[in-house]
Order: structure tokens, then C-alpha cells, then sequence
């Protein structure tokens, strides 16, 4: 399934925020299922290039975009957002969703830049800690990014986009709405999403972890603490 903190409704936000147009050529990079890329294409008529590292995702974004009829105007590339198969100077823009948090952040960044044109803005939306984190958060979260520092507080994404060779960056931080998450949820993965809840709640050690106390306290604190951050970088 696809998921990323905010899902649809912070696509939308991301997006708009992003001011694309028709006609532009837009990369998407770790385009899970497709949803995005089907987006930019139907809604907003712009040429996309879907990327993934995960081949068996880039199945279910072929799957998706066959459905929506788009076949033929949308690309599907495996890539590696720390190593682009792009030439310098591509793409008009090129949207991230949760993809960076588990990257090389500066590196992956510093190829996005190479790929816009000038002028070409990067849109990213990324996991982010609206207040500092005690230590057992910051380490839980290390750990479902597998990388060190994988979720960050604005300043820090905004460190990330300026070392990359960005010079302004336009960004926003959201608090996690439970009640977005479960409707995005439902709309982009439909029933698969519904089934994979099922079958979770039927597997003793995932019931036994969500019902633990440990499990909902961790939950009430990841609320407390996490958001997600809209980053809008244009390249000089």
C-alpha cells in the first residue's frame, strides 16, 4: 500500500503549493501506487515520470494507471532518488512524499536540484516533529526510517534543502488528523487497506502490540509530537 503522513490532503496541499501547471514535466519520485502520479496527470495535465525503487510498487502504480486509462502518458522508471537515471536541467518540477526521511537527505536532495530546471521547483513532504522529541520517540522513529535522524524538526529540513544548493524554501507544518489519515487511507489503497486491517487484527503478535499499554502510549506520543512538513525549494 502507499502511505505517507498527511495522504491525499496533503498531496493536494503540496501541489498547490507547488503552482503546477499544464504542460510541465514533473518527476514523482517514490511513487508508491501511482495515486500522485495519476493526480498530476488527470487533474492537472501535467507530463509525469513515475519513479520507485520498489519494483513491486511500480506494479501497482502500472496497475493503477492502466485503470485510470493514462497508460500513455505516464512513464513508470525505476530510479533511486540518491541516483538519478535523469539528465542536469529535466524536469519543470518534481514532487517527493516520504522519501527522503529514508534517504541520504543532502544527497538525494543535491540530485533532485541537478534534474530541475532552473527556475523548476522540488515539493516535498516529509515527517516532521512540530516540537522537539524526548530521546525514546526520536529513537523509535530512527528505527521505522532505518536511518539516524530520519524524521526532523523544520529548521532542520530547511538545513537539508539550503546545503543541497537551495536558496529559498517555502514551507508549512501540519498536525496528524487521525480522521484524514483513515479517509486517505481508504481512498487511495480502497479495499486492500481495509483487508490488510483485518488480517493484522487476526495476527496474535500484532493485536497483542497494539493493545498494549506501551503501544497506545506510544501512539498518543507520536500525535503529540509528529506532523508533517510541506518544503518548496526552487532551484536559481
Amino acid at each position: 500500500m502507499t502511505k505517507h503522513l498527511g495522504g491525499v490532503y496533503a498531496t493536494d496541499r503540496l501541489i498547490k503549493m507547488c503552482a503546477i501547471t499544464p504542460g510541465q514535466y514533473v518527476l514523482d519520485i517514490g511513487c508508491g501506487t501511482g495515486y500522485t502520479a495519476c493526480l498530476l496527470t488527470k487533474k492537472h495535465h501535467a507530463r509525469v515520470v513515475a519513479s520507485d525503487i520498489n519494483l513491486g510498487l511500480l506494479e501497482e502504480a502500472k496497475r493503477r494507471i492502466s485503470r485510470e486509462g493514462l497508460a500513455d502518458r505516464i512513464m513508470i522508471k525505476e530510479a533511486d532518488a540518491q541516483e538519478l537515471p535523469f539528465s542536469d536541467d529535466t524536469f519543470d518540477a518534481v514532487i517527493a512524499e516520504s522519501v527522503l526521511v529514508f534517504c541520504d537527505k543532502v544527497k538525494a536532495a543535491s540530485e533532485i536540484r541537478r534534474t530541475l530546471k532552473t527556475g523548476g521547483v522540488f515539493g516535498d513532504n516529509e515527517g516532521t516533529y512540530r516540537r522537539p522529541p524526548p530521546p525514546e520517540l526520536a529513537e523509535l522513529m530512527a528505527q521505522a526510517s532505518q536511518t539516524s535522524g530520519g524524521v526532523m524538526l523544520e529548521d532542520e529540513w530547511r538545513a537539508v534543502y539550503q546545503e543541497a544548493g537551495f536558496k529559498d524554501t517555502l514551507s508549512a507544518v501540519y498536525s496528524l488528523n487521525s480522521k484524514e489519515e483513515f479517509v486517505s487511507a481508504l481512498r487511495v489503497n480502497g479495499l486492500r487497506f481495509i483487508a490488510s486491517n483485518v488480517k493484522a487484527m487476526f495476527d496474535p503478535t500484532v493485536r497483542g502490540a497494539l493493545l498494549s499499554r506501551s503501544s497506545y502510549g506510544a501512539i498518543r506520543k507520536t500525535y503529540s509530537y509528529m506532523g508533517y512538513g510541506l518544503y518548496v525549494s526552487r532551484k536559481d
